[in-house]
């Protein structure tokens, strides 16, 4: 029995060019490099058999070197007779983007080029010089062997739904930061603000203020009442009303703890520390207004996912908002995709397989060959799951027991999690809880505080 050309190595992708390459029409294919750029790009033009039939040339990001590159390759098909045109982009920033969305306009069969792949070709014969026409070579190359990605049209919603994710993840990155720079400041301010190392029966144990540093009522005293002398002119007494006033809801404990850590505080005086408390007087400023951004691009985020298959995610304990935005952005078009493995290969967080002469097949760490960013939502997903999924939890524990490290036991939990939202979002039905769990009503109100969109979940998700 003869069989058809492997499943290629590189997945459908691979297996789509092997087809198109196999075709009764191979040679009537034109392939068109471009190695795109901010300002000026540079293309090239060749058929199947690698042979450059129009040398390399430029022409400017605008709609007028677009037509230029255009020209090129009619008069390439025209001279030469081809009926199709495959072009192969390198990945540079988002400079590509524009490219790819005018190619497919013109009907181009488009397939996407990693700039690692580029760089594998260029090693492979020695060739360590990058300049355009080297570029142009390596992309050449790697086409011809089959490598990259054909380009399939994004969901609009879906486009929608990873530039919000991503940017909300810079967001939140960006936030972070701002936090560490006003510990750094309250460090110098009020040290003991963030806490005291003190003896309790027999151990010793950090006490803390607040349980959280970026509280309300934290954010408050650092805004305007940032110093020792600050806490302690005010007094027990004075904090109390302060708390009635504005809602800080201050416990009698935060409070002891505040005025005995004044009158314990090493800071320097408060006139030898005004630079310090200008700078935090303006991160906290940043601070509210990353917060603020935050907030503004998570409630759109919410929107575009509740009109995507992705909000059923939103079912599963211990996934919030965030998680199954990040989930479903990267996974992209599901109808892409025949079983979850193909998923977890292409966030890199499949296994490495070892297996040679017969030996015995050995597990090593992970591939990293998938996208970074969908990689790294995947283990967020994975930690999300082991604090507050108890499903994952017991799995977990189990991982543990047998040796298995934390990032090893994320990684797990969120290839779980994908192969469980690839069921969901195939068969379109919510996550069913083991008994006892909590009832999707409540669930889903702790993560969509909005009536209407709760309202939105059960209309789409449920009730059809």
């Amino acid at each position: 029995m003869v069989l058809s050309t492997f499943n290629h190595i590189q997945g459908n992708n691979g297996s789509h060019w092997n087809r198109l390459m196999r075709g009764a029409n191979a040679e009537k294919i034109c392939i068109v490099a471009i190695d795109a750029a901010k300002f000026v790009n540079a293309a090239m033009i060749c058929n199947v058999y690698g042979d450059i039939l129009v040398k390399p040339f430029e022409f400017n990001a605008a709609s007028a070197g677009f037509e230029k590159l255009v020209k090129e390759i009619e008069q390439a098909r025209e001279g030469y007779g081809f009926e199709e045109v495959v072009v192969g982009i390198e990945t540079t920033g988002h400079y590509y983007e524009d490219l790819v969305r005018l190619c497919e306009q013109e009907k181009f069969i488009v397939r996407i080029i990693n700039a690692a792949t580029t760089a594998k070709e260029r090693e492979t014969v020695l060739n360590y010089t990058k300049t355009d026409n080297v570029d142009l070579m390596a992309i050449t190359q790697s086409l011809l062997h089959g490598r990259g990605q054909t380009r399939q049209e994004a969901l609009p919603l879906l486009e929608q739904l990873k530039t919000l994710s991503r940017a909300h993840r810079t967001l939140i990155d960006a936030r972070s930061r701002t936090v560490n720079h006003i510990r750094l400041y309250m460090d110098h301010i009020f040290r003991e603000f963030q806490g005291v190392v003190e003896t309790v029966e027999g151990e010793q144990v950090t006490l803390k203020i607040f349980w959280t540093f970026d509280s309300k009522s934290s954010l408050y005293l650092m805004r305007h009442y940032p110093h020792p002398s600050d806490i302690l002119e005010l007094g027990e007494e004075g904090l109390r009303r302060l708390s009635i006033e504005q809602n800080l809801k201050l416990r009698d404990q935060s409070i002891e703890r505040l005025i005995r850590f004044a009158r314990q505080s090493v800071s320097k005086s408060k006139a030898d520390l005004q630079a310090e408390l200008l700078l935090l007087r303006l991160k906290l400023d940043e601070l509210e207004m990353e917060t603020a951004q935050v907030t503004r691009v998570k409630a759109e985020m919410e929107r575009v996912l509740l009109q995507t298959d992705g909000g059923i995610l939103l079912s599963i304990p211990g996934v919030g908002v965030t998680t199954a935005c990040e989930l479903t952005a990267e996974i992209g078009d599901l109808s892409l995709f025949n079983r979850p493995e193909q998923l977890i290969k292409m966030a890199g967080t499949n296994p490495i397989i070892r297996q040679s002469g017969g030996k015995k097949a050995t597990t090593h760490h992970i591939s990293k060959q998938g996208r970074a960013d969908f990689r790294a939502a995947v283990y967020r997903a994975g930690k999300a799951m082991k604090g507050q999924n108890p499903a994952m939890q017991k799995k977990a524990e189990e991982m543990k027991a047998k040796g298995k490290k934390m990032g090893q036991i994320y990684i797990a939990l969120g290839n779980r999690l994908l192969r469980l939202a690839f069921a969901m979002m195939k068969k379109k039905q919510v996550y069913q809880p083991e008994s006892g769990g909590k009832s999707l009503q409540s669930v889903i109100a702790s993560k969509l505080r909005n009536k209407e969109k709760q309202a939105l979940f059960f209309n789409r998700y449920v009730l059809t």
